[in-house]
């Protein structure tokens, strides 16, 4: 009787594997496969695209399974970790052959991946960090901590509850950081669950024990001093990513990297809204890189450089000594082009060290990654030999401090040349005990090329038996045949079989021939085949050794790439400064922004491209004078690019960089707000003006005098009065309100708003230059004083190609409007063909006439009208019929 397939040995090992990991897809090696069975294989055949079959077809209760190969597992399992699934790699841990079916061969699961945990970093995002997040929630306060597994950076920081929730800056950090996974303790209330949810729908939360949230590990202590205090959330969140490094990965665990603790005003805050409004990152067109201010500044040659640049991006300093320091770093660098050449020729040879590092502590590395890691590492002396010539020395004193070479770690790229050989070959994953050798360097170890020695020695005998039989028997097709189970064999054909000499001892039978062995070839065949699998297992041996020599000296290979890292992002924006004549801006800690001919970095490529010339502007922003510039006039003019350049600008020079700009004076900016452009979370119950509004809310609630305020048509999302209100109350409260007055660009379509520079002495108005000739519209892109008179909306529309009819029927209907010609009803009249326009303008905020008695009934109307029950236009006819009464009475005179 067949023992039911769940019920098999392997079966049970499986499910014993299985009981451990049940949220995991576990892939269980078998031979050259990874297997999933049962739930497993049924859930992950659609999502891996593979076929689902079954083991055991004959049972009446068959298993579902499929599977993938070992040599290409890594694209199935990050096809898995990007979907949001985890995938326990499970792996024969001894050698089949030592086992010789006298039991199952022992597996053990030896990392678990997850979203937030990658396995094999290749093919990673080089600029993109790839973040496991975890929230500790106290008391008073909760606690944030993200690392990249794949690099080794790591940092933590924390903040105040607000009313007993999750602090919105922290939440604000979360999403800046954008990890793929982030752990809560299973006994965090259900309240940060949802939040999380609702604010990072696409994140993937896990839930972990409390115990690991229970408190600092004694490693953070150090750690807990660089800010003072007794160790907060801060730290306990890190201690609750560390444990869950080791639950998954213990492999990783054991080089866990130093914790940097920061303080969210440490640097400048860009919420989600202004990186997306900005384009820092991704495009808003397609979500590429493409048009994106980091695309711009990129010249980096090494994946180091791309993702620390996009660091600096992310985090803007707001020290003035270290911003200093960084542009001593940029200017030095762009005014040695020659070096700053030599610099990037040789960093162009280093790789990854960080992810190569995390490669080679990951249970299945094999001797082509440590390969990779000696390239890098061999690499570090050219750079650091960056300005060697005759007559100089390596660094001259005069290079600022922000400039540090890496160390050369010469001895460890000595160890790696000396041990592995040039160009390994791929090894099968997991090939514990394998027979694979060749891949340690002949003069490494004695013993090895012993045991080497003795094989090919024995191989080579083996070699001319073949030669050496067909001359004693005489057979002239006999052949040496070697076949993994049976080994070695003198293989005859069966017509030759009456040759075959006495000493030869039948082996194995075939289909038309025979294989025979001798005493001589067994006792060769156990020293060749012995020999053979002592150097494997040396060889292995070896190589584990030189891997965990190496992984000892991971700090020193850390800092090495921390040095490759900061100098390809300085020499990045020294090469883009130098080719580009951007200057170098002066900041200080005043309040003022004085840009003088500046120009948008990306817009101004793209023209330059076209073979087109970008017109610069200048900027003048101070709370003393001018607070708030209302920008009046069409879209088309470009008032968007100029909104963007000022911010983009600012945010360039408080990374370090140069700026596109003639010259540029700038106070420091601790936040930079954007209200551009329309967009709605209908998933989340928003409409596009429940976006703008909510916002822009989040805008006058977090600014401070320090801030820059970029905002774009507030309030074009309703009635025109309704938001005409809104429009001018935001700009009324940033220039009133207490303990706010933030430099503030205010972009409109209400002309209307142009009057509050009259009542407001910190309002100026600007537009952009419109010329009209022979019936066309020319945009001239020069900002300049005052109000716009129009706003060439219908002007727009005819270059976008509406039809004549069309634009016909505007001019007329706009001619009425403009006029106030409406009937009883409230609907505009009927313009007769060829009548001419009423251009005039009706000013809802015009200032108020010295009182005369005629004005008294006008108010008396006034205080009677019910302002909630009239409509847009039943209000208009009525301001219209009040000035007609005062017109007549003599008080509009």
């Amino acid at each position: 009787m067949s023992t039911p397939a769940r019920e098999t040995p392997m079966m049970r090992q499986y499910l014993a594997l299985k009981a451990q990991h049940p949220d995991a897809f576990l892939f269980y090696r078998m031979g050259d496969f990874y297997e999933l069975f049962l739930d497993d294989a049924v859930r992950a055949a659609p999502l891996l695209e593979v076929t689902l079959t079954s083991r055991d077809k004959g049972s009446p209760d068959p298993i579902p399974m499929c599977g993938v190969p070992v040599h290409a597992a890594d694209g199935y399992v990050k096809r898995l970790s990007e979907k949001g699934y985890r995938v326990a790699i499970c792996e024969q841990t001894e050698d089949p052959r030592s086992v010789g079916g006298r039991r199952l061969v022992r597996r053990e699961v030896v990392e678990v991946i997850t979203p937030g945990l990658v396995g094999d970093p290749q093919g990673l995002p080089a600029a993109r960090e790839v973040a496991l997040a975890a929230i500790a929630i106290r008391e008073a306060d909760a606690g944030l901590a993200a690392l990249d597994a794949s690099t080794g950076h790591f940092r933590a920081t924390s903040a105040q509850l607000e009313h007993g929730a999750l602090p919105k800056a922290l939440l604000d950090e979360l999403e800046r950081i954008a990890p793929r996974e982030c752990v809560l303790a299973d006994d965090a209330p259900e309240t940060a669950l949802t939040l999380l949810r609702a604010r990072l729908p696409q994140l993937v939360i896990s839930r972990a024990p409390a115990a690991s949230f229970a408190a600092a590990p004694q490693q953070f202590a150090t750690a807990s001093q660089q800010l003072g205090g007794p160790p907060g959330a801060d730290l306990t969140a890190a201690g609750a990513v560390l444990a869950y490094l080791a639950a998954h990965q213990p492999s990783a665990a054991k080089l866990a990297p130093p914790l940097r603790r920061y303080a969210l005003s440490d640097t400048m805050v860009l919420d989600a809204a202004t990186r997306r409004h900005l384009e820092l990152f991704e495009s808003a067109e397609d979500r590429t890189r493409r048009g994106t201010l980091i695309e711009r500044i990129d010249e980096t040659l090494t994946p180091l450089g791309a993702r620390r640049l996009a660091h600096w991006l992310s985090y803007p300093l707001l020290e003035l000594g270290a911003i200093r320091e960084r542009q001593n770093g940029v200017a030095w660098l762009a005014e040695r082009d020659r070096a700053r050449g030599r610099l990037r020729a040789a960093l162009a040879s280093v790789r990854d060290l960080e992810r190569q590092l995390a490669k080679c502590a990951r249970p299945g590395a094999e001797p082509r990654d440590l390969a990779q890691l000696r390239a890098s590492l061999a690499a570090l002396p050219r750079v650091r030999a960056w300005l060697a010539s005759d007559a100089q020395t390596l660094l001259p004193e005069a290079a600022p401090a922000s400039i540090t070479l890496p160390e050369p770690l010469a001895e460890l790229a000595q160890l790696l040349q000396d041990a592995i050989v040039d160009e390994p070959r791929a090894l099968p994953r997991g090939s514990r005990g394998a027979s694979e050798t060749g891949f340690i360097r002949v003069g490494f170890r004695p013993e090895l090329d012993a045991l080497r020695e003795a094989a090919h020695k024995g191989r080579e005998w083996i070699a001319g038996l073949e030669t050496r039989e067909r001359e004693r028997t005489g057979i002239a097709t006999l052949k040496v045949r070697y076949q993994p189970v049976f080994g070695y064999g003198l293989e005859v054909s069966k017509s030759q079989l009456t040759r075959v000499p006495s000493d030869y001892e039948r082996k194995q039978t075939l289909a038309s021939a025979e294989r025979f062995t001798t005493r001589e070839l067994r006792e060769m065949e156990t020293q060749v085949l012995g020999a053979n699998d002592r150097a494997a297992a040396l060889e292995r041996e070896v190589f584990e050794s030189v891997r965990q020599l190496l992984l000892a000296e991971a700090p020193r290979i850390r800092a090495a790439a921390d040095a490759v890292a900061e100098i390809d992002a300085l020499q990045s924006l020294a090469e883009v400064a130098r080719r580009d004549g951007w200057v170098r801006p002066e900041l200080d800690g005043g309040t003022q922004l004085e840009l003088r001919a500046g120009r948008h970095p990306v817009v101004e490529r793209v023209l330059q491209g076209e073979g087109a010339a970008f017109v610069a502007n200048d900027t003048s922003l101070d709370p003393a004078r001018t607070r708030v510039l209302l920008l009046t006039g069409p879209n088309m003019s470009g008032k968007s690019t100029y909104l963007r350049q000022v911010a983009l600008i600012t945010l360039l020079a408080q990374i370090g960089s140069f700026v596109p700009a003639a010259s540029a004076q700038i106070g420091i900016v601790d936040r930079i707000f954007t209200r551009v452009g329309a967009s709605d979370r209908l998933a989340q119950g928003q409409s596009t003006f429940m976006v703008e509004m909510r916002e822009t809310a989040e805008i006058l609630a977090q600014a401070t005098p320090r801030s820059l305020l970029i905002l774009d048509e507030i309030g074009r999302g309703t009635s025109t009065f309704d938001g005409l209100s809104i429009a001018w109350a935001v700009a009324e409260h940033i220039h009133d309100a207490p303990g706010l007055g933030a430099r503030t660009l205010f972009a409109t379509h209400y002309h209307e708003l142009a009057d509050l520079a009259v009542a407001k002495a910190g309002v100026a108005n600007a537009h952009f230059e419109v010329r009209e000739a022979k019936g066309e519209v020319l945009f001239l892109r020069r900002l300049v004083a005052g109000p716009a008179s129009r706003s060439y909306g219908i002007e727009v529309a005819r270059l976008a190609g509406l039809p004549v009819a069309v634009i016909t029927r505007a001019r007329q209907l706009l001619a009425q409007l403009e006029a106030g010609e409406f009937d009883a009803r409230g609907r505009p009249r009927l313009a007769e063909p060829g009548s001419a326009p009423n251009t005039s303008q009706l000013s809802l905020f015009a200032a108020a006439p010295p009182r005369e008695p005629g004005e008294e009934a006008v108010l008396a109307e006034l205080r009677a009208s019910d302002p909630l029950r009239t409509t847009p236009l039943d209000a208009l006819a009525l301001l219209e019929r009040l000035q007609r009464r005062l017109a007549s009475s003599g008080d509009l005179a």
